[in-house]
């Protein structure tokens, strides 16, 4: 009799043992298989790898790192506090598309690497970076560490020829002003690095892309 009870409750055992195997190893096959790639409208790559990592000074004159930023997702930019034309355009988009991703994207970073550092001391790049909001910090350095942050980004720079002012065109009248002899222009990329809390590299927001692109990558970014 006794033989006859403990059938049902081995076989209930036994069974309860598949079930629980089964279960095992689907949920380590769903662990181990790849997540699908996020979806952005910049570009990508086929595998995020670490970005580049740098060492320079914040605006507030203390020493910083990519690591340091570490936790909090961050859109890269290259340019300057001088700039007529591509910075002011790329920091008012990046603000605009932060308020338009919403409390999402409440803990991104902005940072504005500089190309210009004769100029853009960290009180310089501080009140430059206020017009724009708390979420853009301006970083500096010496030459060789800002030249190793561009080179870790494949960041195209050049200085090239400014044309000169009307009226000041060299007519063969004597000397032109040595403003207009030394002027230099800087031209350089307006992309933006995208680059996840754990500080891998995974977009290049292209230059111009429109507001609600960067504010939909950015939402896709800050949920990584």
């Amino acid at each position: 009799m006794d033989s006859q009870n403990k059938a049902p409750s081995q076989r209930l055992a036994l069974w309860t043992c598949v079930v629980v195997m089964a279960a095992t190893v689907v949920a380590a096959g769903i662990a181990a298989a790849p997540r699908p790639a996020p979806r952005f409208h910049g570009t990508t790559y086929t595998e995020a790898a670490p970005a580049a990592d740098f060492a320079l000074t914040d605006h507030d004159g203390r020493a910083v790192s990519l690591r340091s930023y570490r936790g909090a997702p961050v859109l890269l930019f290259f340019g300057y506090t001088h700039c007529p034309d591509v910075c002011p355009l790329t920091l008012d988009r990046l603000t605009r598309a932060l308020r338009s991703a919403g409390d999402v994207a409440k803990d991104v970073r902005i940072l504005l690497v500089t190309l210009d550092p004769a100029r853009d001391t960290p009180a310089a790049l501080k009140t430059y970076a206020a017009r724009f909001g708390p979420a853009v910090i301006g970083l500096t350095g010496d030459s060789a560490g800002l030249a190793k942050a561009r080179a870790g980004y494949g960041a195209y720079v050049a200085d090239v020829p400014a044309q000169p002012a009307a009226g000041h065109a060299h007519e063969g009248h004597g000397a032109p002003p040595a403003s207009t002899v030394q002027a230099l222009k800087t031209v350089h990329s307006g992309v933006v690095y995208g680059i996840d809390r754990r500080g891998n590299l995974q977009v290049v927001i292209t230059e111009g892309a429109p507001v609600e692109q960067v504010a939909d990558d950015v939402r896709t970014l800050a949920r990584l």
